[in-house]
């Protein structure tokens, strides 16, 4: 059986935030609670069930989500996705909010052994007011550090679920007819566009082939400049491949469209210098309106400046020489992850 991803992992723990706690707790303060026959001490008895079901839910929906956040393994990917949406230190702000947050368990023993020996209804009512109010005023305190955790989900339950399972990452410029490719080889339905940055996030497809589920991943396009001043959508791309990638297909657009070949081919250099360790395949696409001329000039300036890498030539949008292209990247994935057993 397959491992459950990040994303499914996490789908369904919840945190509320302080408006939820407050509002609930409130509903539970204005309870009627009835009292079994023979209790004597009825508002300390009232009370004290109000206590239990106030510490209950806090537990519940706040410390023992924080605890199950903080025990789930998060891998690299997942992290780095959370830090491009801007949520830095996840497992320290969860571990710290959890600690934090523990102090409930310690009120809830001592507002219940002072409402048991209280002595009239008055004084029992003072004390619920005051175990309430401490209550709401360490979660409000908690809020903002609560809402980072909530982004954090948020962002996690739109990303795709990378399995255990060989996995392609399509990269390149924009408009290089990535989204074309995904959507033609795989399951995934991006969104095709005539123009650029039209794929904001990494978009995940499969394919079955020889009995072998591979995972087909499309991309942000990526501009040709160093790693840091690489805009956040990029940065997705980047690493896509850096977490996921068991072979990259760059693909290369002989009709410039938007960009140079000179900036693709700088940007090819990027990732081979970046990535070196990792099967790199090179698609040169839109044949179909290339000069056959060219595409020969394209492939010996590859060859020459990239030495022995493979080079595919194919249409993505009329599905010539896709089915080559998957058969030969299966084996190199094959190939590579059985030298890695074996080192």
């Amino acid at each position: 059986m397959e491992e459950e991803c990040v994303p499914e992992k996490v789908k369904g723990i919840y945190v509320p935030s302080f408006n939820d706690v407050r509002e609930h707790v409130l509903k539970i303060c204005s309870l009627s609670i009835g009292v079994p026959k023979g209790v004597k001490r009825k508002s300390a008895f009232t009370y004290i069930v109000k206590v239990d079901k106030i510490y209950s839910y806090v537990r519940r929906s706040l410390i023992n989500s924080l605890e199950e956040l903080a025990k789930t393994s998060i891998g690299g990917f997942y992290l780095e996705v959370i830090n491009i949406a801007g949520i830095n230190n996840y497992y320290e702000r969860v571990t710290r909010l959890s600690r934090k947050l523990r102090i409930i368990d310690r009120l809830h023993n001592l507002y219940r052994a002072k409402l048991k020996s209280s002595l009239d209804g008055k004084e029992a009512n003072k004390l619920f007011k005051e175990y309430v109010g401490r209550i709401l005023s360490i979660v409000k305190r908690s809020d903002r550090e609560l809402s980072k955790v909530r982004d954090a989900l948020i962002v996690l339950s739109k990303t795709p679920c990378f399995e255990d399972a060989p996995t392609i990452i399509v990269a390149g410029m924009p408009q290089t007819g990535k989204s074309t490719f995904v959507g033609k080889v795989s399951s995934a339905k991006p969104k095709i566009s005539p123009f650029p940055f039209t794929t904001k996030d990494v978009i995940l497809g499969h394919k079955v082939m020889d009995g072998v589920k591979i995972q087909i991943a499309d991309t942000p396009g990526i501009l040709d400049r160093p790693l840091d001043e690489l805009n956040p959508i990029e940065r997705k791309a980047y690493i896509a491949i850096k977490h996921l990638a068991d072979l990259i297909l760059f693909l290369v657009d002989p009709l410039e469209t938007y960009y140079s070949l000179s900036s693709q081919l700088k940007l090819l250099l990027n990732i081979v210098n970046e990535f070196g360790d990792k099967p790199i395949m090179v698609l040169i696409n839109k044949i179909d309106n290339a000069d056959v001329e060219r595409i020969k000039m394209i492939k010996e300036l590859i060859l020459k400046e990239f030495g022995e890498i493979p080079i595919y030539c194919i249409s993505a949008l009329h599905g010539v020489g896709l089915e080559e292209v998957l058969k030969d990247a299966l084996k190199r994935i094959t190939i590579t992850q059985h030298h890695l057993r074996n080192a």
